[in-house]
């Protein structure tokens, strides 16, 4: 995970400080069976502890890289097996 890029306000636009960052999940991957369909919600907290609705502009990609031809994929563990104690 990491945090590549700040954009801070140029004084054109009445815009806050921008971030760009990453995250992969090679060691936490996000399993799935043939299609993934992510919501992304950002919330921030108030001064009395309860949920903050934010309007960030959040963006996200997901990369399969796969060379051809290659062998069968072994079968995925089930949930059960995934459970971490």
């Amino acid at each position: 995970m990491g945090l590549a890029q700040v954009i801070k306000p140029d004084g054109l636009y009445q815009a806050q400080q921008r971030f760009g960052l990453y995250r992969w999940h090679i060691p936490d991957p996000v399993r799935f069976d043939n299609d993934l369909r992510v919501t992304i919600q950002a919330l921030g907290w108030r001064n009395n502890r309860t949920y903050l609705p934010l309007m960030d502009d959040i963006s996200s990609v997901a990369f399969w890289y796969q060379t051809e031809p290659h062998t069968a994929f072994p079968k995925l563990p089930g949930r059960d097996q995934l459970e971490v104690n």
